[in-house]
């Protein structure tokens, strides 16, 4: 007999599908492989270091002290020895993730952050799941019309600087702006007016903010024919 549980819809991160979307075939069908089977993470990396960055960002005053405390704490962790060499590595990063931050206060000090609602829906494309989550809500005005849009940080470690390298990490930025936008028409209900300017992934370690462009149609054109591929390759990955 028939099993009547529905089958679950095919899945993937927000991160890999824009990796996916500047990624060679081959490499396209790792990602789908890995995110239909995921690993479970010995540890949620930056854990710490995002509430803390999204609570300096949402404060009007940009106090430092959310950054301050954290740091505090794992520059204790970073030295305790008797946590696994991977914490001790996670904190160290996290540290970083904290300066960066602070680093990029001219580019972000004219953006009105928000916190944004604890649960939210995942996001669907063309029948696949993505999931993005807003780590802020970002307000603003323009011409009298308030408006509204979303910012995901980005937090990866990416060492290498030649050019090609920072094509495809400015490629990934405008494609999760793109799904922060997509995320907001979707998921995120307001009476403001949604708009591409306040959508953004913000690349904390690189300093760089990516924002959905006002000419967006093909990029989301290209994101849901992605999509689509990665619904009917499902299966029998």
């Amino acid at each position: 007999m028939a099993s009547l549980t529905p089958s679950k819809p095919p899945r993937i991160s927000a991160n890999d599908l824009a990796l996916y979307m500047v990624s060679s075939e081959t490499t396209k069908l790792s990602i789908i492989r890995r995110s239909k089977y995921p690993q479970t993470p010995v540890i949620i990396r930056y854990k710490d270091a995002r509430p803390a960055v999204c609570a300096y960002l949402s404060d009007l005053a940009r106090s430092v002290n959310p950054l301050v405390a954290t740091q505090t704490m794992l520059e204790q962790r970073r030295s305790d020895m008797s946590l696994s060499p991977l914490a001790r590595d996670d904190a160290e990063h996290s540290i970083d993730v904290l300066k960066s931050i602070q680093a990029m206060s001219n580019k972000l000090k004219a953006y009105d952050f928000q916190k944004p609602p604890i649960k939210q829906s995942k996001l669907l494309v063309s029948g696949v799941e993505v999931s993005v989550y807003a780590d802020l809500l970002v307000h603003g005005v323009k011409k009298g019309v308030e408006e509204i849009g979303a910012a995901v940080l980005r937090m990866t470690q990416d060492d290498a600087e030649t050019d090609s390298a920072r094509a495809k990490r400015k490629e990934m930025g405008l494609f999760v702006a793109t799904l922060a936008r997509l995320h907001v028409d979707q998921n995120i209900p307001s009476n403001r007016e949604k708009a591409n300017r306040l959508c953004m992934s913000i690349d904390v370690q690189h300093g760089e903010v990516f924002v959905a462009p006002d000419s967006n149609s093909q990029r989301m054109k290209n994101l849901e024919s992605a999509c689509q591929f990665i619904a009917m390759a499902w299966p029998s990955i």
